[in-house]
């Protein structure tokens, strides 16, 4: 995959205000990442035929983006810009993800349906994200996710398939998927024992043959703890020597809305106490939307964990949960 970012990078003035570069993996279709000199806002351009059928997305505007739609005597272009210049590496992964759905595609209106899809899943990617910075509760959500995943690097599992099975970033309704096996992951500082769900899709099972629940719960420190920095850096450390898979998963991070540069915010530290598995059954203490009543949707609530005691399993290793 050609790097959008890179591309943007090489632009350099010219005496067209905007400067073009043909994404040449994309033929026949004609698509550019774009740089606009006077502005300094890059965007990505998909020219079309004048008859070419587009979708309802113009002048669709999202946090930091912008699409707009020009007309011309014989040809129509699609423009998405970018309005903040801060937000450009999760940019170029958007529009990378663009021109990687339409390489499959063969007709222009098709790809232009392919686009509006992509744009519609990435609008509500970037409505979630925060681009101030993780709130405690995400950044608690987010160290759980890692936790497991660097578990499972010890454990010895495949980096590829695991980043391919780590579904939280897509905001999935699982942290990850394994098949037809899904985990829920949670993290605790709680005093109160107690799991927070979030919505009625979290435990649901359906279309699941297993769904487990795995509890971290741990206690905020001073100090000789560990921190969401810290995790990141053993995972990257971990999978350093694969640049493929480290670099899906910085993606990844961007897509949670975890920035690099955000590095001070998140130095908050904790100290591990216990880690429960449960298997999540048809008994399991849960609401789930086939029972919610008609108009109820979006639910949060506590579970007890005396309530669910019985589905404890006696498991250490969450490879064998799911192999």
């Amino acid at each position: 995959m050609v790097s959008i970012k890179s591309i943007w990078e090489s632009h350099v003035p010219t005496d067209e205000i905007i400067i073009k570069t043909q994404l040449e993996h994309v033929k026949p279709f004609k698509c550019f990442a774009a740089t606009n000199h006077i502005t300094g806002n890059h965007l990505y351009i998909f020219e079309t035929s004048k008859n070419a059928k587009f979708p309802e997305f113009k002048n669709f505007k999202f946090k930091g983006l912008f699409i707009e739609i020009f007309e011309f005597e014989n040809t129509k272009e699609l423009h998405i810009y970018l309005l903040d210049n801060q937000l450009k590496d999760i940019f170029s992964l958007f529009i990378e993800n663009i021109v990687e759905e339409i390489s499959k595609i063969v007709t222009e209106n098709d790809a232009l349906v392919e686009t509006s899809n992509v744009v519609l899943k990435w609008k509500k990617l970037f409505d979630k994200i925060n681009f101030q910075g993780l709130t405690i509760e995400r950044q608690k959500g987010l160290i759980g996710e890692l936790l497991l995943f660097n578990s499972l690097l010890n454990e010895e599992y495949s980096i590829d398939a695991l980043l391919e099975s780590w579904t939280g970033p897509d905001y999935n309704d699982k942290d990850f998927r394994f098949g037809s096996f899904g985990i829920e992951v949670k993290l605790t500082s709680s005093k109160v024992p107690k799991v927070k769900i979030s919505s009625e899709r979290q435990l649901d099972s359906e279309n699941l043959i297993k769904l487990y629940l795995i509890l971290y719960v741990v206690e905020e420190v001073k100090d000789k703890g560990f921190s969401l920095n810290s995790i990141i850096e053993q995972i990257r450390s971990k999978i350093n020597n694969n640049q493929n898979a480290l670099k899906f998963f910085n993606e990844r991070l961007l897509l949670v809305g975890y920035f690099d540069e955000d590095f001070e915010n998140y130095n908050r530290q904790y100290a591990f106490r216990k880690r429960n598995f449960y298997e999540v059954t048809s008994e399991f203490p849960r609401l789930i939307a086939s029972d919610l009543p008609i108009g109820l949707f979006d639910t949060k609530y506590n579970i007890e964990l005396s309530a669910i005691e019985q589905f404890l399993i006696n498991n250490e290793s969450i490879f064998e949960l799911i192999k």
